[in-house]
């Protein structure tokens, strides 16, 4: 009977070994390279969106000397394409709105002590009316909001009453921001687009897209834009 040459053997199995795991290694590094070009991706397709919608909104300034009181009102005659509302980040493709749900939750699962109500209502296309729960004419509980037309972005611009109690007289968010544009200019964002957060970025330390003032331009700002104009609680 030969002898076992446990030596080979041993020199089979460590290269077995370490060619396998440059495989899994070589698999893993595909894998993170794939999803990072796959999220440059989709940034640059979300940027694209914003310009298109950028220039619609500028053909309906324009035309009605002022911008949509919400954002959908741009299809279809200045968007004919629905998807240009859904941001590709966004796996739900705009059907639970502009704001991600993590951004309502802490960590712990419990409500932000700083969400306003009044932010649900400008879930899909900038504002809309209908409670969280209602009922139809026949007395049937809908549940959630029936919005029909999903969208993506954040409209800050609509006019929808900053006071969720005071629906009548009360600043609207577009007369709010027609505020804070006539200080900051062009850096104040239009349209956001909260998608390619991380999940639970704080305001420091994760960054949004957003269209901007000149309607033209896209920028990269912290999650409270106002951070960028030195002031760190926001604008007086």
């Amino acid at each position: 009977m030969a002898p076992v040459d446990f030596k080979s053997r041993f020199i089979w199995l460590l290269k077995t070994f370490l060619i396998m795991g440059f495989i899994v290694l070589a698999a893993y590094g595909v894998v993170v390279v794939a999803e990072i070009v796959m999220a440059n991706a989709k940034l640059v397709s979300c940027e694209t969106n914003l310009r298109r919608i950028g220039e619609a909104l500028l053909l309906y300034k324009n035309q009605h000397n002022s911008l949509p009181p919400y954002l959908t009102a741009l299809y279809p005659d200045f968007i004919d394409e629905k998807e240009m509302f859904q941001c590709p980040a966004d796996r739900h493709k705009g059907r639970e709105g502009a704001f991600p749900k993590w951004t309502r939750l802490q960590e712990d699962g419990t409500p932000q002590p700083d969400w306003r109500e009044e932010f649900g209502y400008a879930d899909l296309d900038g504002p809309t009316l209908i409670p969280w729960e209602h009922r139809d004419k026949d007395g049937k509980n809908r549940g959630a909001d029936q919005d029909t037309f999903p969208c993506s972005y954040y409209y800050r611009f609509n006019d929808y009453p900053v006071d969720i109690e005071n629906l009548v007289d009360g600043v609207t968010w577009r007369q709010d921001m027609e505020r804070l544009a006539r200080k900051y200019g062009n850096k104040t964002p239009i349209v956001t687009c909260l998608w390619h957060l991380p999940e639970y970025a704080k305001d420091s330390d994760g960054v949004t897209t957003n269209l901007i003032y000149n309607l033209a331009d896209t920028a990269r700002y912290p999650k409270d834009w106002r951070r960028i104009t030195g002031h760190k609680k926001g604008p007086e």
